[in-house]
């Protein structure tokens, strides 16, 4: 019984690693190929080079496969639809080409700028955590979102019981 403790123990914290692994693997790996274009374009403070790199985030997207996929298993809403968010981001696309036609000392381009800010500030963050968690279900499933949570739950439960185990029978 005391092999089983160690064993239980070993492979919980072994797993418990390899999560923490795939973890960072997966942000890295998100972060090169695609959410790195997001970022550019929001540290952009012209609308030609926002606009590069919106494009480049929006092809980074489009390759990514993720086509007809949610962020969700059970309740798949058209909120977490990778596809109506990757349209509502194309909206956005739109209308940076749309501005870099403008004047850019006219009212209308002021007025345009803002509402890019607002947009890229407020309603971005739901987008963008729509594209992340997809992406992480469809190329880490065991350390997506509550399947995550629940793996290493069941590692830490393995790691105490198997320790319960190894000390009972130590004695």
């Amino acid at each position: 019984m005391k092999k089983l403790g160690i064993m239980m123990v070993v492979l919980g914290l072994s797993f418990i690693i390899v999560d923490i692994i795939l973890a960072i693997k997966s942000e890295y790996q998100y972060e090169n190929e695609i959410q790195s274009y997001w970022n550019l374009a929001d540290k952009s403070s012209t609308i030609e080079i926002k606009s590069k790199y919106i494009n480049k985030f929006v092809i980074a997207l489009e390759n990514s496969n993720l086509q007809g996929k949610h962020s969700a298993i059970i309740f798949k809403t058209p909120d977490n639809s990778f596809d109506n968010n990757l349209t509502a981001l194309k909206t956005l696309q739109t209308r940076l080409h749309e501005i870099q036609k403008m004047d850019i000392n006219s009212f209308e381009y002021q007025i345009a700028i803002q509402q890019i800010t607002e947009q890229e500030q407020g309603e971005a963050y739901q987008m963008l955590n729509v594209f992340q968690e997809t992406w992480n279900k469809e190329h880490y499933f065991l350390i997506w979102s509550w399947i995550g949570a629940i793996n290493a739950i069941a590692c830490i439960i393995m790691i105490i019981f198997g320790a319960i185990i190894w000390i009972k029978n130590n004695y």
